[in-house]
């Protein structure tokens, strides 16, 4: 009687330890396999690639984008060139305008600044021989740049090397803020003067801890968002009353955020929604956030060849833009920097928002309707005319025609699925 219960608990101890391990083993595959989805970047290619930039070697130091006030179809993209300066390419890829005066280190632009009565989109760069802010306006007929009435922006000992312009939702006051290769970053009040100049006042000074590698400012919701160089990405409140105090976004011990770290940037939809773009230069790809705090990562974009054009490896800076932008880019764009374009100089990659969108299930915001409108020499409480097609804020827009098999993006490596079958294979061995 002992010998059969013996030989019954036994049985039923094999039956219990082989369940055991098939529940472990399919928790384990469930896991591996989401954490290889979430890990993967998501991946699209580009229709269009500027002309290299006049620099050599490493010198692209910022982007962004203008928006033309009549015709978006020719938007401009400025990028900073640490060596030569300022330069201007068309939505096309062409080269439109190469403004010397010095490197340039940090670009940002900011529509609605009032200048001698008219409303206009101001540039602000960071220009390394003054070590200062220089203040431009472009001319939309003939897309080109003209140094606004406003003095170098300059503090003794401080040398900016990045920028981002930000309007206060609460008062309508105009900011700009300055980043350091030290981590120092510097706020200034920027006010329009009666005879059409403009007046920088400081009102904030506060430490980030290492080199500020990017900056981006939310208007709507009035936050700062700063990169810093090979640690994190933090957010700060953007009004010049606001505490130092930080909260983190991600940080690279995450191991999914990988230095060297870049700029970023806001996809701004209607009713506070969107996106904030981190270049994510260690994984050669784009980081996307959800715009709304606690800043959810969302996952990773690589731009990978598409014909002629080279993919995107060692990615520094992002742009991106929910306004139509004629037929090329009726929904958007996304601008990424490509640190290694081939066997020629740094460029950008122009990627379709519809196309990053559309990579991620379920497909992000397709928004036109977000975010202020640009102006061009309009009287003050103008506005710009928005272009592209009509499209319902905050919803997902149409796919676009040829969005190929997501499969990849979504499918778990072949290193993974021999780790899975080596683990099926010993817990069988095991069992038996």
């Amino acid at each position: 009687m002992r010998e059969r219960v013996a030989v019954h608990t036994t049985w039923w101890h094999t039956v219990q330890e082989a369940s055991v391990r098939s529940r472990t083993f399919l928790a384990l595959a469930v896991l591996v396999a989401s954490f290889s989805v979430e890990a993967q970047p998501r991946e699209v290619r580009p229709v269009v690639e500027t002309q290299p930039v006049i620099g050599g070697g490493p010198v692209v130091e910022g982007a962004a984008l203008w928006v033309h006030p009549t015709d978006p179809s020719r938007s401009l993209l400025l990028v900073a060139d640490a060596q030569v300066g300022l330069i201007t390419y068309q939505l096309d890829g062409l080269q439109e305008e190469w403004l010397s005066g010095g490197g340039v280190l940090g670009v940002d632009v900011q529509p609605g600044f009032p200048v001698g009565g008219i409303t206009q989109q101001l540039v602000m760069v960071a220009n390394q021989p003054l070590q200062g802010l220089v203040a431009y306006i472009m001319d939309p007929t003939t897309l080109r740049l003209r140094a606004a009435n406003l003095e170098v922006i300059n503090v003794p000992g401080f040398a900016p090397t990045r920028v981002a312009l930000y309007s206060s939702p609460t008062t309508g006051t105009f900011y700009v803020f300055a980043g350091s290769a030290t981590g120092v970053v510097r706020q200034f009040e920027l006010t329009s003067q009666l005879d059409g100049g403009a007046m920088a006042t400081p009102v904030r000074t506060f430490d980030v801890g290492n080199a500020v590698s990017g900056l981006v400012v939310d208007d709507a919701l009035g936050w700062l968002y700063v990169t810093e160089q090979n640690n994190a990405i933090w957010r700060y409140g953007a009004e010049p009353a606001a505490s130092d105090g930080r909260t983190l976004v991600e940080d690279v011990l995450s191991g999914s955020l990988v230095a060297p770290l870049g700029g970023l940037a806001l996809y701004t939809a209607s009713n506070g929604q969107g996106y904030l773009l981190a270049a994510n230069g260690g994984r050669d790809a784009v980081r996307i956030y959800e715009r709304q705090p606690p800043n959810t990562p969302l996952g990773d974009v690589s731009v990978l060849q598409e014909g002629t054009i080279d993919a995107v490896s060692a990615p520094r800076h992002v742009v991106v833009s929910n306004r139509g932008l004629g037929p090329v880019f009726p929904l958007g764009v996304v601008a990424v920097h490509d640190g290694n374009n081939a066997a020629d100089n740094e460029n950008f990659k122009l990627v379709p928002w519809r196309e990053v969108a559309f990579a991620f299930s379920p497909p992000l915001i397709v928004d036109i309707g977000g975010g202020p409108l640009p102006d061009g020499g309009l009287p003050d409480g103008g506005g710009g005319v928005p272009g592209g097609p009509p499209g319902m804020p905050g919803q997902p827009g149409p796919a676009p025609g040829n969005l190929g098999c997501a499969c990849s993006t979504a499918s778990v490596s072949g290193s993974v699925l021999l780790v899975l079958a080596a683990l099926l294979l010993l817990a069988r061995r095991r069992a038996s």
